[in-house]
Order: structure tokens, then sequence, then C-alpha cells
């Protein structure tokens, strides 16, 4: 938190000291001369910083605090450089780095162009008297022999000189220096990938036909070279491939130099100026810049800040395009010249300094806006602030001037990188460019936002650890997306069973309700059976006992054997057998449907366990619903 917002005060200050640490009647809490230890105000901070994450920061390891000591080596802290001197030596550091036939290659290049700047100095030099403005050949001819020592002894000359801008007849040849770019190999390498065929040609050429960036008609022959460099780019890193806002950030470095030296730097600026990370497909780069600008907002204009996070307006609604097309979408084309300049010396990060001042110097009008008209002035009219007088109107309605800044009004006479904007490419730089905007008042006035490497490393810090704990929150919602599907099929595949196992209940209730109905039957038809049986028993026992009484007539030849019983009449005997099957098979029956009606109730008991068990499980009671 900025010292603007909570000044924490030294816990050995005094009463004396500061007076207001006393009562507000002027009553001291203690003696003036004992010391008073302030309350820890973190919790007030925390309360402050409206958009804090709850996310643990991780404390610094070892790793990171050398990493921190090494890069705060790369720059002399008495001087207000930082940013030049840091990325000098960055990209010193990574040379050195390259391997022997690669640093060659790009030592021969260096060689190469140092000796089109002399050519140039000696073609244009005599003719200086005759331009606008004056170059200083001396010191940009030290510079080009000697860039290392002159960022070490002339720091403060070489900042006041590229914030006035690198003169246009070798502006090229200093950002291809100063970047370590110029390359044979790779050059050579583009000459055999522009033949090649991409499969973004289509996407390329219908952004191309939307865009206009000419200023005159030497120009239009650049724009094949812009397809091809863009086009090889997609080849070469196919898994950045194309976007559209390669279109804004090539532009300015195809004229000012060949389509191979331009694919070289293309190359230079993604990989070692890290702004292959702007265009990845997460795009972590632009969430980044994002982070880092909200935190120098915050440090500069803690009010500010707060503003915007309690109207709801989020950096990334209004800022993306600014880092993502480095503000070649909105701003002509002679001060996007001039933001390289910046760029391509000091860091991509010296974007930031150009959207904190612009931020800074809306101040007054952004607190005084709420949501609809705040973004909607932060997406047009935040870079009204620098027109010049000759293109402002100023209307009449004074609640609209105290709006928009004064009623500032932009001209439609100005170039524009923006798509379908071709009614603006036939306008002049001189009329459009130079003099639309304060270009140099932009400039001065970006310059003097400070931003530190070691404090942008540690932002960078901070936010790869949100970056992680994000990752790693969404992580975990797929792998519980994924549970959860998991879980879904289970229920499923539950549902359908307890759906078949209902059906199989219903059915056994059935058919013990078929064995209820019928058992009445079976059993009267039993008892029926039954009683017939008795009645023939005690017919049998009739005719048995009168058989019994009636003499008999024995026979000689049986005298010697032993009497019969009498035998009963053959109906009589059928009628008992008859009557005897019927009783065992209606015994049977009866047998066997108590069998079955003690199955269906150990069956149905079953069941109802089951279902018991089913409903005492309150997942499945709460997804059966």
């Amino acid at each position: 938190m900025d010292a603007t917002i909570i000044a924490d005060e030294d816990p050995n200050t005094t009463l004396e000291e500061n007076p207001s640490l006393g009562f507000a009647n002027g009553t001291a809490t203690t003696s003036p001369t004992t010391p008073t230890s302030l309350p820890n105000r973190k919790s007030i901070q925390d309360c402050l910083r409206l958009d804090q994450h709850d996310v643990a920061i991780l404390e610094p390891n070892q790793e990171a605090v050398q990493n921190l000591d090494q890069l705060s080596s790369t720059y002399d802290k008495a001087s207000h450089n930082y940013l030049l001197q840091s990325k000098f030596n960055q990209l010193n550091n990574k040379f050195k780095a390259k391997d022997v036939r690669l640093k060659e290659s790009i030592n021969s290049g260096t060689e190469n162009i140092k000796k089109t700047f002399n050519d140039i100095k000696n073609t244009v030099g005599g003719f200086s008297d005759m331009f606008e403005y004056k170059i200083d050949w001396e010191f940009w001819t030290r510079i080009v022999n000697d860039y290392e020592s002159v960022i070490k002894n002339e720091s403060d000359e070489l900042d006041k000189l590229i914030m006035s801008g690198i003169p246009k007849e070798f502006r090229g040849i200093i950002w291809q220096l100063v970047a370590k770019s110029k390359n044979f190999q790779l050059e050579e390498f583009y000459i055999q990938l522009k033949s090649e065929t991409s499969v973004h040609e289509k996407s390329i050429k219908r952004d191309l036909s939307r865009t206009s960036f000419f200023t005159n008609v030497e120009q239009v022959n650049k724009g094949e070279e812009l397809f091809n460099v863009i086009k090889a780019y997609s080849l070469f890193d196919p898994d950045v491939g194309y976007t559209q806002g390669m279109i804004f950030i090539t532009i300015p470095l195809i004229m000012n130099m060949s389509d191979a030296e331009c694919f070289c730097l293309l190359v230079t600026l993604m990989k070692d100026y890290k702004l292959r990370d702007l265009f990845s497909p997460e795009m972590k780069g632009l969430h980044l810049f994002l982070y880092e600008f909200d935190r120098l907002l915050e440090s500069y204009s803690p009010i500010l800040y707060n503003h915007l996070v309690k109207q709801g307006i989020k950096s990334s609604m209004y800022a993306s395009q600014w880092f993502l097309t480095f503000f070649a979408y909105k701003f002509p084309l002679d001060i996007v010249l001039r933001i390289y300049d910046i760029i391509i010396t000091q860091g991509i990060e010296s974007i930031l300094k150009f959207a904190v001042n612009l931020m800074i110097k809306n101040e007054s009008n952004l607190l005084a806006l709420k949501f609809d008209k705040l973004l909607g002035f932060l997406k047009d009219k935040l870079f009204n602030i620098y027109i010049n007088e000759e293109f402002v109107d100023f209307k009449e309605d004074a609640s609209l001037n105290n709006s928009i800044n004064g009623g500032l009004k932009r001209s439609s006479k100005r170039f524009s990188l923006l798509p379908g904007s071709k009614r603006n490419s036939t306008i002049s730089s001189s009329s459009s460019g130079s003099n639309y905007y304060k270009l140099n008042e932009l400039v001065t006035d970006s310059m003097e936002i400070n931003v530190e490497p070691v404090e942008l490393t540690k932002y960078e810090n901070e936010f790869e650890n949100i970056y992680l704990s994000e990752t790693a929150k969404t992580e975990d919602i797929e792998k519980i997306k994924v549970e959860n599907g998991n879980l879904r099929y289970k229920i499923k595949e539950l549902e359908t069973q307890y759906t078949n196992l209902n059906r199989d209940h219903i059915d056994i209730v059935q058919n013990m309700v078929d064995i209820k109905v019928k058992l009445p039957e079976v059993l009267h038809d039993n008892d029926e059976l039954s009683s017939a049986i008795e009645h023939l028993r005690v017919d049998i026992e009739e005719l048995e006992s009168k058989t019994s009484d009636s003499p008999t007539v024995a026979s000689s030849q049986d005298s010697f054997t032993t009497p019969k019983s009498p035998a009963l009449p053959s109906s009589i005997e059928n009628s008992i057998q008859q009557l005897l099957l019927e009783n065992c098979q209606e015994t049977e029956k009866f047998a066997n449907l108590e069998e079955e009606f003690s199955n269906l109730l150990l069956e149905d008991e079953k069941l109802s366990q089951e279902l018991k068990g089913s409903d005492n499980k309150k997942w499945f009671g709460r997804w059966g619903k």
C-alpha cells in the first residue's frame, strides 16, 4: 500500500514529535517523553486494498532474492535511467549466453549496419542544415560505434536524446543495434520461410485489407513485405501462430527496415523482450502487464485506483489494447514510432509509463465519473488531454465540457492504424501525426513515471504466485468436474438398478396378492376333498362291518387256506382309488403353494430391507428425488 494512503508511523515516534497521537483536545495519552507503540495496521491496509485477493503470497526464496540482487546490479540507482541501463545489461547477458556461431553471425550483422550508418552519415550529414531538426551526428556516431560506453558514461544524455526521438534517417539501424537483432543466418531462414504456405494466410490478408497504415505512395510496396514477415513468423513459431495484434506490432518495424531485418527484429522482440507472452494462447504476458499496471496505478494514485475498484472498472476492460498494440490502434504513426524508440531501448515494460501517465493526467476527470461514463471516457476520451489546441472545439454545454475535459473533440483528420479506417490513410503525417497530438509533451510526461526493474520483478513474482494459485484452482475445478461427471454416471446406474428393484418388488407383491386370492379357493377345495374322504372312510367301515357278519362258505379245497377278507364292489373300489388320487394331488398342490408363498414372503422381506437401506443413504435419496 502506498504511503499516501496510510503513513505507518515509526513505533518509536513520541507525542512530542507527533502531536496527532494525543487526544483531540490536546491532552496527551502518555508522557511526551514516553515512546508510544502504534497498533498493527495491516488489517486496515487489507481493508483499503479493495481488490485484495485471498491468495497467499509466497515468501521469496533464496534464488528469487539472488535474482533480485543480480537485477539491481544492472543499473545505477543514483540515476533515473533504470530501464535504459537494465535493458542493455539484460540483452548483453543474453547475448553472451548464445553459442559462438550465433554470436559471430550477430557481430557480423552489427558491423554491417554500422557501415550502413556511416554511409548514411556521409551521404546525408552534409545536408543536415536543410532539415527541420538538427541531428547530433557526433553523438549518434558514438552510440553506433560503442553503445556500451555511452550507456555507462553518458546515460543521461542518451536518455534525453532518445526522448526527443531517434532521427528517421537511421531509426531502423539504431533499433537493430540496440536489440542485437541483425542476424544473417536468420535472414536466410526467413527467405526460405516466406516461400512456404501458412494456414493463417487468409486471416492475415483479410486483416491487412482492413488496416490502413501507409502515409504515402512510396510505402505501398511494404504491404507485401508486411504480409511475408507475419506469415513467416506464423511458420517460425506455430505455438503462437498469428493474431491481429501482430500487424500493429510489425508495421513500425517494416517501415524502417527491409523485410528480412524486420523479421529478425520481430523474432528478437518476441523472444528476448518477452513480447511472445502477449500473443501466446494463454496471454500470460498481457495479464502480467495488467497486474503491473494496477500496482503502479495504486502506487501513484491510490485515490483513483480505489475509485475504479469501487465502480467495478477493471483494467482489462480498457487497457488490453494499449499493451497488445503499443497504442498503435489509437495513436498516429509518428507517436507510435516515438513509443517504439522507448520500448526498444528500455524494454516493453516502458509501455507502462505511458499507460500510468495517461491515467494520472486524467485523474480529476475520472474521479468525477461513474461506471458507464467512466468506462466510455477510458476507452475514447483518455487521449484528448494531449490534443493540440488548434484541433480542439469547445462545446457550449458546460456539463459536457467538464465530463470530457473541456469539450475536447477529436479531429477527423488524423492518421490511423485502426482496421477499416482507410478514409484517414490519405492524410499526411505532418498534419495529422506530429501536430494533432502534443507528442513531445506526451513522451516527456510519460518518462517522468519511474518504473524500477526490481519493483517490476517483485510485481511479477506476486503475479506468478497468484497465477499458479489460480491455475491450481482451475485444475482442481476441472478435476472436480470430471469426478462429478463420474458420480452422475454412477447415480444414473444406481437409479436404473433402483427402478429395476422397484419393478421386481411390485411384481412380487402382485404375485403375493394373486396367491392370497387363490389360497382361499384351494383351502376350500381341500376341505371339501377332506370331507369327501371322511365320508368314504365311514362308508368303507360300514361295508367292512356288514361283510364281516355274513356266513362264509368254505369249499373243501379251501379248508386248509387262510380266510380272505370279503371283496368290495368294484365301483366302490374305483371311487376310493379316484378320491385318494385327487386327495394326493390336492395335498401336493397345497404344499407347493405353501412353499411358494413362504419364498415370496422371504423375497419380499429381503427387497424391503434393500429399499430401506437405499433410503437411508442421503446422497441416493437426494439424487433419487
